[in-house]
């Protein structure tokens, strides 16, 4: 029989960086590799990922990728991993045209060799097992499912979905084809729970036509409408109401413009070349629709750089309205509030549609209670939320007739051993499930050190010290250079500075001391180490800050040594030092003019 296991290294307990494997006979199947966004408190990093230790520690027993669809928290982070790993990826044609955008920009060579398009009703033998790809409805066309048949039953990876039974484009679900994989006998049911604690069925609360119906319809008005990436269900119906009030359109956002343009959806979307514009064209059209399209914090910087007029051609006026049409993502909701201030300082009218109105894509109580009772399967495994969501996801699977003992929760890490008769946690785990950040393309290895330096400098500030010592006797041969940022705003014959100066010249002096009585004692270092401790001390007496300090010492030999002093209007405050004179007769001579700015700076 088949030794069968599933676990997460992403996604569990948490909002995004979904990344989870299914183990059968000891080959690896991954399902989807999403990315997250970042609290507000880690500063610097652009978007966290799952750890992928055990994945390149395993990666022989990898027999591929198999992706829900396009979305962020599902394909974001397979860039990443395809640079530490080559392996055969499985996805739908829309994210296959994405996917080569995004490894285009990261200059990933192999990883379009490495895309398998593959469609609904499409049967994949890979390893020892028959995988039966179905159709979800999602905020993406063709979102997929994945059944692995086993010979202990069929594992289900149902990927994201909502129920709509209405629904007939290229979003519908194929009810009788789930009906067929439930027939054929279900052992567990992995089932998306990130919104399980909304109450009734998603739909139809998940469509925008009605709240962008009225502005469409008004005269001599542009329309610029923000949305996901991912929100391509919320594109067909702005293209719907462009194209109903004779409207054009234009795209601001590379991916989303060369979907938008490719075959993928254009005939599904009954777009003509005619009915798209360019962005100049939508600033000097009377009625043009801009979509603006990017991914979680990726949106709103493109709003902010229209609204702050930093954009080239677009720019928001009285004619515009600005319609954020996608609720805040998990992770940039403080963003999300911002980007509204700033938009409420230009001239175009603004519409925000709440996440209390517009539901996301993404299965309801209701819907959850549904596809189980379709599926009819022994083991209901929740995914892709909180633990809270995992609770509402349980009773949903037990109103479907699944008993409770056989509700598989688990944390990122926990391995679920899915057996003929009962689920059990195996008494190992997988260590290493942290969350690994992401600077720009790079992985980053960021610590606790660096993330707590980001914190000081955005809170405390930093203070850069700057002097230069004659490396014979080791006495001051220039002024002290002191620069503040995000500190405390002070004069220079103010008592901090004087506090500060006053610290520096002592230590100075010490080691001074210290180095005619005992050269071999003498530490540079040691004494950077101690001007960054006594100015620390002092600003945090006067202040309470503790800025980062960084100290620069220079070394020269005075006997060859010409200070070069800048002019400036407080030249004369802010000079107290003053370099030796006792060696002046070794100095080259300076010209007259430098001389006489020599003398203004002493």
């Amino acid at each position: 029989m088949s030794d069968i296991r599933f676990f997460a290294l992403g996604g569990q307990d948490e909002r995004g960086k979904n990344l989870y494997v299914l183990e059968i006979d000891k080959d690896l199947y991954i399902l989807d590799a999403g990315i997250k966004f970042p609290d507000k408190g880690i500063l610097g990093v652009d978007v966290v990922i799952a750890n992928f230790e055990y994945l390149k520690e395993n990666k022989k027993r990898i027999k591929g990728l198999f992706l829900s669809n396009c979305s962020a928290y599902n394909i974001g982070s397979v860039v990443y991993l395809c640079k530490e790993m080559e392996l055969p990826i499985y996805c739908n044609e829309i994210t296959s045209h994405v996917l080569k955008i995004k490894a285009q920009k990261m200059r990933l060579k192999n990883m379009e060799n490495n895309l398998n398009v593959i469609k609904d009703k499409d049967i994949l033998k890979i390893g020892k097992i028959k995988i039966d790809v179905f159709r979800t409805t999602s905020s993406t066309p063709q979102s997929f499912g994945y059944a692995f048949h086993t010979e202990k039953g069929i594992v289900v990876y149902a990927g994201d979905y909502i129920i709509d039974g209405q629904e007939q484009s290229y979003f519908s679900t194929d009810f009788n084809h789930l009906s067929n994989i439930g027939e054929a006998g279900v052992l567990a049911l992995i089932s998306d729970a990130e919104t399980a604690s909304r109450n009734g069925f998603t739909v139809p609360n998940h469509t925008i036509c009605n709240y962008i119906a009225a502005p469409f319809k008004e005269k001599k008005t542009r329309i610029a409408v923000g949305i996901f990436e991912e929100d391509i269900f919320k594109v067909g119906e702005i293209v719907a109401a462009a194209k109903e009030n004779g409207r054009q359109i234009a795209v601001y956002g590379d991916t989303m413009k060369s979907v938008l343009e490719s075959n993928l959806i254009f005939e599904n979307l009954h777009l003509t070349k005619e009915d798209l514009i360019s962005n100049e064209e939508y600033m000097q059209s009377e009625n043009g629709v801009l979509i603006i399209a990017g991914n979680g914090d990726q949106l709103y910087s493109k709003l902010a750089k229209i609204a702050n007029g930093n954009e080239q051609v677009i720019e928001f006026t009285e004619k515009d309205v600005v319609i954020i049409a996608t609720p805040p993502a998990p992770g940039v909701e403080k963003r999300h509030a911002q980007i509204l201030d700033e938009l409420a300082r230009t001239d175009a009218r603004i519409i925000a549609l709440s996440d209390k109105s517009i539901w996301s894509m993404h299965a309801s109580y209701e819907d959850i209670k549904m596809m189980t009772s379709i599926m009819k399967p022994k083991y209901f495994i929740p995914i892709k939320s909180l633990y809270k969501d995992f609770l509402k996801a349980e009773q949903a699977a037990i109103d479907a007739g699944v008993e409770k003992t056989n509700v598989g929760i688990i944390d990122n890490g926990e391995i679920l051993i899915l057996s003929k008769n009962h689920l059990a946690i195996a008494e190992e785990s997988i260590k290493k499930t942290n969350d690994v950040y992401v600077n720009g393309v790079e992985i980053g290895d960021i610590g606790n050190v660096v993330l707590n330096e980001r914190k000081q400098l955005a809170t405390d500030g930093v203070i850069i010290i700057g002097l230069t010592l004659d490396s014979r006797n080791k006495e001051l041969v220039s002024l002290i250079d002191m620069q503040m940022r995000g500190v405390i705003y002070i004069k220079e014959d103010g008592v901090i500075f004087k506090l500060l100066q006053k610290g520096i010249e002592d230590i100075i002096s010490n080691g001074q001391t210290q180095y005619k009585e005992a050269p071999s004692a003498y530490d540079l270092n040691e004494m950077k180490k101690e001007i960054i401790s006594k100015v620390r001390s002092i600003v945090k007496a006067e202040s309470g800050k503790q800025p980062m300090t960084l100290v620069i010492i220079n070394e020269v030999d005075e006997k060859n040594y010409v200070p070069q002093v800048r002019p400036s209007k407080n030249l004369n405050n802010s000079r107290k030092f003053k370099p030796r004179t006792t060696h002046t007769s070794n100095l080259k001579k300076p010209n007259d003019a430098n001389n006489d700015n020599g003398n203004k700076g002493n």
